[in-house]
């Protein structure tokens, strides 16, 4: 699935998200949170990749969901657009929360400059809260996450007005992991 951060034409700060689906269809994401060095979404992106997550935000919209926020771009839905996305959603609502309880770890790590131990205890936390048992992601695995979204940030930042930002969704052939015995 081909996603693309658009920086927008009259607000530099602004942007969009278009995911052009395996369907074929293109969905418009609109973004918010502009005036973070990191799009919410691209931390949500490289969040859910990096933690194998096949069924957070993009994960799901690959499987047909729709958002309430979401729009289709010169397209018509199929005629079981909706009862599709309901049952996608309603299927993998509990990797949804952790998909966000995630990535906003990730993000606000990204945006607030937080030291890795913090980082990481915030990251146990989350998964606490929402799984029982150990988070599964060890420290190195974080690390990797936040050098990535560090990254894409940067080339993000580097976009001029009607630039983007090209990445591409793989599915993961492994669900979520299980916790880890330690």
């Amino acid at each position: 699935m081909r996603v693309q951060f658009h920086r927008d034409v009259r607000d530099e700060e602004a942007y969009v998200v278009l995911v052009r689906r395996e369907d074929g269809l293109t969905v418009r994401l609109p973004g918010y949170g502009a005036s973070m060095a990191v799009p919410h979404h691209l931390a949500h992106f490289v969040t859910e990749r990096g933690f194998q997550l096949t069924f957070g935000v993009f994960g799901c919209i690959a499987a047909g969901a729709m958002f309430t926020n979401m729009s289709l771009v010169n397209a018509r839905a199929r005629y079981d657009a909706q009862v599709r996305s309901r049952a996608v959603l309603r299927m993998h609502a509990a990797e949804l929360g952790l998909a966000e309880a995630l990535s906003g770890v990730v993000h606000d790590a990204v945006e607030q400059g937080l030291d890795a131990g913090t980082t990481y205890r915030r990251l146990r936390d989350a998964w606490g809260v929402l799984r029982p048992g150990p988070c599964p992601y060890r420290p190195e695995e974080l690390r990797l996450v936040l050098i990535l979204l560090d990254e894409l940030g940067r080339r993000w930042r580097g976009l001029g007005p009607r630039q983007v930002l090209a990445l591409r969704w793989e599915p993961s052939a492994a669900p979520a992991r299980a916790p880890v015995r330690r």
